[in-house]
């Protein structure tokens, strides 16, 4: 199992198609504020570097964001850096 590493912003937007009903996303200052409608809560991710069009995300995040909205199962799946 992974405990460290990235992923790729693409990658992890294709997973939540995939693991919720419907999601979105607003981008703030520092932070990208990613809305599951099923779940009716937010969560923050970074940003990740300025500049980049398909920022890579570290896997504690996005574990964090799978807790949260309850699609850890779906998520492993989809993602093989988090099994």
């Amino acid at each position: 199992m992974a405990t460290t590493g990235r992923i790729a912003w693409k990658k992890i937007k294709k997973m939540l198609d995939k693991c919720t009903d419907s999601w979105h996303f607003t981008d703030k200052t520092h932070k990208r504020w990613v809305y599951a409608d099923g779940a009716g809560t937010s969560y923050k991710l970074p940003q990740g570097r300025h500049g980049a069009t398909n920022p890579e995300i570290e896997i504690g995040h996005i574990r964090g964001l799978a807790r949260h909205f309850d699609i850890e199962d779906c998520a492993k799946e989809h993602l093989e850096q988090l099994r």
